[in-house]
């Protein structure tokens, strides 16, 4: 695996004081430049020196401080940096936060007996000579990617070499970011409305009597159950098996097929094509390379002429500018949300072999209660 593909993620060089973190992290960071990757290079001290010491020593002050670090990380690897850095940060809390929301995120414990780190202490930082180390802070890691026994015959070359090794076997994979655990609730307790959405009245007017409609993100059913009372044939799916079940059970008596999982899961299943693939709502839900994959599998799923019909949120909508940054594009308020960039989505549809048939972006389309967020309307046909 080269690092075209793995191009960004994160590592995270831990260990208690004076486990090597540093000498091991810059050399690191050297064969990963010399391999091709573009690098940014964060040490923990160095970051508490740069933020002018507002943040105490303290337990609940390193943890506060601990969330910055890898907010701070996640925002630079989400723009395509695989980012290195050197903390020790050792909580429980900080480490679920960073498997849940930075993809390709490996955890490097360096473990160094305390009576070595002592002798390496005296002889650099000198910050224990006449106290206590500091270990009673932190956790020891109980689930890191990769743990090195950094001392003895283990050179910081040695160590580095690991690492990197370590870094190049990983499978890179979609993170969930709480949104199964969200949307398992939501449809459980059965608060979004029944009625068709505007999006959905307004796609049909544009369709062919019988035409066949893939819908992805179906949610509670309302449009697919829209779209198939008025005539047309319907395949829906969700990811959430709780949605599907649901529908299966509440529209029984309609010819819609409901899939549960994702449409490139269903892609490697099904040859059928179809008239119109339809998505209100789901891009903006979902991680850019869930995206990619998902409108790609669109393209395949077109009749030739098909059209792909999106609606989703703004980057322009208020509530990209509320809630837990993860990204420049990605909030999580209330549960994840990743807000698009027309051109940027337009871009990519060109790119699949999309050709634009028609676009806006505005408020005042999808108002629902006292919200009414920007969202973007995009109507592609497969060339």
């Amino acid at each position: 695996m080269n690092s075209e593909e793995i191009h960004s993620g994160l590592i995270w060089i831990t260990g208690f004081s004076a486990a090597g973190k540093t000498t091991v992290a810059r050399k690191a960071n050297q064969l990963f430049k010399e391999a091709g990757y573009k690098t940014i290079y964060l040490d923990g001290d160095d970051l508490r020196n740069i933020f002018s010491g507002r943040w105490g020593h303290d337990r609940s002050s390193r943890v506060d401080l601990a969330n910055v670090y890898f907010h701070l990380c996640s925002h630079l690897s989400s723009q395509g940096y695989l980012v290195i850095i050197s903390a020790i940060a050792m909580f429980g809390g900080i480490s679920s936060w960073v498997n849940k929301n930075i993809p390709n995120a490996i955890m490097v414990y360096l473990n160094v007996p305390e009576n070595e780190r002592r002798r390496r202490d005296a002889v650099t930082k000198k910050l224990f000579v006449n106290r206590e180390l500091n270990d009673d802070y932190y956790d020891i890691p109980e689930h890191a990617n990769l743990m090195i026994e950094n001392y003895g015959r283990t050179t910081p070359d040695i160590a580095a070499s690991q690492i990197v090794n370590s870094y190049q076997a990983v499978n890179k994979s979609h993170l969930d970011r709480g949104r199964n655990l969200h949307w398992q609730r939501y449809y459980e307790e059965e608060i979004a409305p029944n009625e068709p959405t505007s999006y959905a009245q307004s796609v049909f007017l544009k369709l062919n009597k019988n035409d066949s409609v893939l819908e992805i993100g179906c949610g509670n059913g309302r449009d697919a159950s829209y779209f198939a009372l008025n005539g047309l044939s319907v395949s829906a799916i969700d990811r959430s098996v709780e949605a599907i079940k649901a529908c299966q059970k509440r529209y029984a008596h309609l010819p819609i097929e409901f899939i549960a999982g994702t449409v490139t899961g269903f892609s490697k299943k099904r040859t059928q094509k179809y008239d119109a693939v339809y998505s209100r709502f789901v891009l903006h839900a979902m991680p850019l390379d869930e995206e990619i994959e998902t409108l790609q599998s669109s393209y395949e799923f077109l009749k030739k002429g098909g059209s792909i019909y999106i609606e989703c949120r703004s980057i322009n909508d208020p509530l990209a500018r509320s809630g837990e940054i993860i990204s420049p594009t990605e909030r999580i308020g209330g549960h994840y949300r990743r807000f698009i960039i027309i051109d940027e989505l337009i871009d990519r549809l060109t790119k699949y072999g999309y050709g634009i048939v028609d676009k806006i972006e505005s408020n005042g389309l999808a108002v629902f209660g006292e919200e009414d967020p920007v969202v973007i309307r995009i109507t592609a046909i497969k060339r």
